[in-house]
């Protein structure tokens, strides 16, 4: 039940005065486009805001300065589903919404999106009054939630006759939910957002979707979440896959802490040769945890970039431990994006053992070491890491 995880447009008609002094329209329309800007009064500065779709990759990327950020995300295929979130803790800053050509301005007191108030295009209103509808913290979807909690609480224990209790009370409440659904998408044939409804909760009901897609207006039909449904591997590639490591144990995992020692290791370069992390002591060691599959690492990019060409001739080592499991995806990433610094990885995914070593629960995340192999801080970002360093490298 957790869907529900949103833009400024800025459109500007360009007038020329011609030297005969006749004006001069321009007629070219502007790329299509979502602009969120965003201001929570307690957002932390400095911290990164990432925009991504997770089918795609598609990715926009901006810094929190005076808790206040704008992203802006091309928008030539139409409407889809992505996630925004701040930093690396999704659970506690991330959303997922639906966006389209259009802005939204997302206003709030917090440092999530959780109470943040939404404004802006017709597509704002639509998405929100679905996200009423299905959300897990109130009427139906919370009701859905509790069961299936309970539910699977059954099941864990063999309790049979509970479990199937419960899960014909879920059928009730899912089938209710749905039904509301439907009359939403009578209601508003033409919303983008009808393509989100179908192909998230009715996924596995083909003659239905077909039936109501047929009804919709063309502005519904043409978004790009309805159309890769109709015109699979046409619209984008095949959805890229996430794994998170099962063999890692939470309960192993515990990040290291400023001033404490940073535990030595072993790890593999891209040509496969064998790099130590004492091999660098007497340096300051930023290491950037990181995957080519992983759209808020991607987003930072450039900024990492700044940093590594700030600092990489002031006895300063940039290297980029990568968590991914394919060598071809990985160099590939690294070529494609110009990762000119130390790349190194196990190629063991969320089971990588420097990760393990460092806690790393989420990515992008990152240590800085200092010449003495001691850890100076973690999860540094934006203006905050320029400054650390700007200190410690004078």
């Amino acid at each position: 039940m957790k869907k529900v995880f949103v833009g400024i447009l800025c459109l500007s008609s360009t007038v020329a005065l011609a030297q005969d002094k006749k004006t001069k329209f321009s007629t070219q329309k502007p790329e299509p486009a979502a602009v969120i800007t965003g201001w929570l009064e307690q957002a932390p500065n400095d911290s990164i805001v990432a925009l991504y779709e997770p089918y795609s990759g598609d990715t926009a990327s901006a810094i929190i300065k005076d808790h206040k950020f704008q992203l802006r995300m091309p928008m030539s295929k139409g409407g889809s589903m992505y996630i925004l979130q701040i930093g690396n803790n999704i659970e506690k800053t991330g959303m997922v919404l639906y966006l389209e050509d259009g802005k939204m301005d997302i206003k709030g007191k917090g440092d999530n999106f959780k109470t943040a108030k939404f404004s802006g295009a017709k597509y704002v209103k639509e998405w929100q009054e679905v996200g009423a509808i299905t959300d897990p913290f109130s009427g139906d979807g919370k009701k859905l939630a509790d069961l299936e909690k309970r539910y699977h609480d059954a099941v864990a224990v063999g309790d049979e006759d509970v479990s199937s209790a419960l899960k014909e009370q879920a059928n009730v409440v899912d089938a209710r939910m749905k039904d509301t659904l439907k009359r939403w998408i009578t209601a508003h044939p033409n919303s983008g957002v009808c393509g989100y409804i179908l192909t998230a909760y009715f996924l596995n009901d083909k003659k239905f979707i077909d039936s109501v897609y047929d009804k919709l207006g063309e502005h519904a039909q043409m978004q790009r979440v309805m159309q890769r449904y109709k015109k699979p591997g046409l619209i984008d590639p095949s959805p890229i896959s996430v794994k998170m490591g099962d063999d890692v144990a939470p309960e192993t995992l515990g990040k290291v802490k400023k001033g404490a020692p940073a535990p030595d290791f072993e790890i593999k370069d891209l040509a496969g040769n064998t790099v130590k992390l004492s091999d660098f002591k007497g340096k300051y060691v930023f290491i950037d945890f990181w995957a080519s599959w992983c759209a808020p690492c991607i987003a930072q990019v450039p900024h990492m970039k700044e940093v590594n060409e700030k600092f990489k001739n002031k006895n300063f080592l940039f290297m980029g431990v990568s968590l991914d499991t394919k060598h071809e995806g990985w160099e590939k990433s690294v070529k494609k994006n110009e990762l000119n610094w130390l790349n190194v990885s196990n190629l063991k995914g969320w089971a990588e053992p420097v990760a393990t070593l460092y806690g790393v629960r989420a990515i992008p995340s990152n240590v800085l070491i200092d010449p003495d192999g001691n850890v100076v801080a973690n999860d540094l970002a934006g203006d905050a890491l320029i400054k650390k360093l700007e200190e410690l490298l004078k």
